[in-house]
């Protein structure tokens, strides 16, 4: 079995590198835009498609039910607003961790389980409720938000100086 590492574009000719790896322009036809953050359908559809296969699916579930959770899952990753694929990844796992900590936290509560069986479920529910607020706190360094911290390790005042210590917010440009 012979294995290439370059695909042949129609014209037969070697397709670049660039065309490979470059994303397409938007699209028109992009109904999942605004759920994956992509330019791309295909890379939207299968960022949605991970975060429902973390859903757990009972058996016997009505067609409706599935629905209801398809929709749930779509506006969870919708609500993150990702502008683009690093964003969408980030809901999309967000997303999926909050469903896996409900399914722990569920699963702890059946009755007539052993303790320790039930304990070990509510310790992987908050792990992964953690977890998810951990992904968003990410997404919101990412987008700038979040606390801004700034360390300064050296401070000199000359004689005749004055410095300001604390938090110091631009001002209107005059003086009052």
């Amino acid at each position: 079995m012979k294995v290439t590492t370059r695909q042949k574009a129609p014209d037969n000719k070697p397709a670049s590198r660039s065309r490979l790896v470059r994303p397409p322009a938007d699209e028109p036809d992009n109904p999942l835009r605004d759920i994956g953050g992509s330019r791309c359908p295909s890379s939207n559809e299968v960022l949605f498609s991970e975060a429902y296969a973390a859903v757990w699916l009972p058996p016997g579930e009505t067609e409706e039910e599935r629905l209801k959770k398809i929709r749930a899952v779509s506006q969870a990753m919708a609500a993150f607003r990702p502008r683009d694929e690093i964003e969408g990844m980030l809901a999309a796992q967000a997303v999926a961790l909050h469903f896996g900590a409900m399914e722990c936290l569920r699963r702890a509560m059946v009755p007539n389980q052993p303790q320790d069986t039930a304990a070990k479920l509510r310790k992987d529910g908050a792990n992964l409720a953690r977890a998810m607020t951990d992904m968003v706190d990410v997404l919101d360094r990412r987008r700038g938000k979040g606390p801004q911290v700034m360390r300064v390790e050296r401070v000199v005042v000359q004689e005749g100086g004055q410095a300001i210590v604390g938090n110091v917010q631009p001002g209107r440009g005059g003086a009052e």
